[in-house]
């Protein structure tokens, strides 16, 4: 079973619109979640997690009830780096848990969980054929980039200066971007050794504020992300990129 997390329903629209075989189940009572095939694989989808705390206990209840042995966390995120605009496609190279300050623990470094690593690396088979798709069904900019996640908005300098020093965010200054969902996925991810990666879309640059025409411009390129999480599910389908346990 693959897993798709999203925040709201629009996140995972398309690939509703997709998925065959639908089935639903409600998790904890609250949260919906969709069960059926895309490409001949099983898929669930999941939404209206809003935070690391929601998604880390959601994404582990998940991963054990459906034997899940991939995780994409889709939706919008806000950019520090100033090379990215609003509409680009980022895809995680690592993700980072962006309110956790532990310093005072022997080897732990700001932003890391004792007893975990301080940043939870993407997997670069899937990451290759991500990209792969991307490019063969998109025209958008796309980039690898750092996920800062938190359940606070670090969407301000304000909001993010415990973690920033020097235009370096927890030791990282190229393509960072930040969002609520990812470090929860991540975490249940590296407990359960599932891989997890993030492909989002910019929403704004820190410090701007929202729009309705910058959310239209998102809304628009979630097909593009749709069309190439379907495709690179597809292509690990095929070549047995992911094995399980």
């Amino acid at each position: 079973m693959i897993m798709i997390l999203g925040s709201t329903h629009d996140d995972i629209l398309y690939f509703e619109s997709v998925m065959v075989n639908k089935k639903e189940d409600i998790i904890f009572d609250k949260y919906k979640a969709l069960i059926g095939t895309i490409f001949n694989q099983e898929v669930v989808l999941v939404w209206d997690i809003f935070t690391c705390y929601e998604s880390s206990l959601v994404t582990s209840y998940i991963i054990e009830k459906y034997f899940v042995i991939l995780a994409f966390v889709v939706g919008k995120c806000v950019a520090f780096s100033p090379n990215l605009e609003t509409g680009d496609i980022v895809i995680s190279r690592r993700i980072l848990i962006g309110d956790v300050n532990q310093v005072k623990e022997a080897n732990v470094r700001l932003g890391q969980i004792p007893k975990f690593p301080h940043s939870f690396e993407s997997d670069p088979e899937v990451i290759k054929y991500l990209t792969a798709s991307i490019e063969k069904r998109s025209f958008v900019k796309n980039e690898l980039c750092s996920v800062v996640s938190s359940n606070v908005v670090l969407d301000t300098h304000e909001r993010i200066k415990n973690i920033e020093m020097g235009g370096y965010v927890l030791g990282h200054n190229h393509n960072v971007v930040c969002d609520c969902t990812s470090g929860g996925v991540a975490i249940a991810g590296h407990l359960h050794k599932v891989p997890v990666i993030a492909v989002k879309v910019v929403e704004r640059k820190i410090d701007e504020k929202d729009t309705t025409e910058a959310y239209i411009k998102v809304l628009k390129h979630y097909s593009d992300v749709g069309k190439s999480v379907v495709t690179c599910i597809g292509d690990i389908g095929r070549n047995d990129v992911i094995r399980e346990d």
